[in-house]
């Protein structure tokens, strides 16, 4: 199970530990949390708090040495770096930050590679065109990032029936797939 509190970081505060312990003591799978975090000893809260692993997003690129500082703390096996990309007018991909907000320059592969050299241990990748749109996986950016790094890549963003899980997997390559809208819509 990933959480990731989305206003964590607009509003300059970290994921609620308290929120990460009430979940923890019902969660029989591997939790990962995200939101704000922006230091070791915020890492170390969170997994003190029941978290398994965490997701990093904005600081990955306003601070990328924290991956490798986590990494070498917690091992990189509990860093997940959350990738949000839109495909431009030109049809080519690029990640953004802030909610989709602000374009970094990169392409969803530059990102991915350079989280997996930092010492990240997977990533999730999530198609902002297709978050919420019910109209499955962009196949084609999970391909570009499943081929361009050695590590896990968790796919989201378009579920809406659920052969759309398989086709992460099977037509994508991804390792793993994650949705949210589906099961509040069933």
């Amino acid at each position: 199970i990933t959480l990731v509190d989305i206003s964590a970081t607009p509003n300059n505060r970290v994921v609620d530990n308290d929120l990460v312990s009430l979940l923890s003591k019902y969660c029989s799978v591997p939790l990962t949390v995200g939101g704000g975090i922006k230091s070791v000893e915020d890492v170390r809260q969170i997994i003190r708090s029941g978290a398994d692993k965490i997701c990093i997003n904005k600081q990955f690129i306003d601070n990328p040495i924290l991956i490798t500082e986590i990494a070498k703390k917690f091992g990189d096996q509990c860093v997940v770096l959350s990738i949000d990309c839109k495909k431009e007018k030109d049809g080519t991909y690029q990640v953004y930050t802030q909610s989709g907000n602000k374009p970094t320059g990169l392409s969803p592969e530059q990102a991915a590679m350079r989280a997996q050299n930092l010492g990240a241990g997977e990533i999730l990748l999530n198609s902002i065109d297709r978050d919420g749109s019910r109209l499955g996986y962009d196949i084609n950016l999970v391909k570009l990032v499943v081929h361009s790094v050695g590590i896990p890549v968790i796919v989201c963003g378009g579920v809406g029936i659920f052969s759309h899980f398989s086709d992460g997997i099977i037509k994508g390559g991804a390792s793993a797939v994650a949705a949210a809208n589906i099961f509040h819509h069933i």
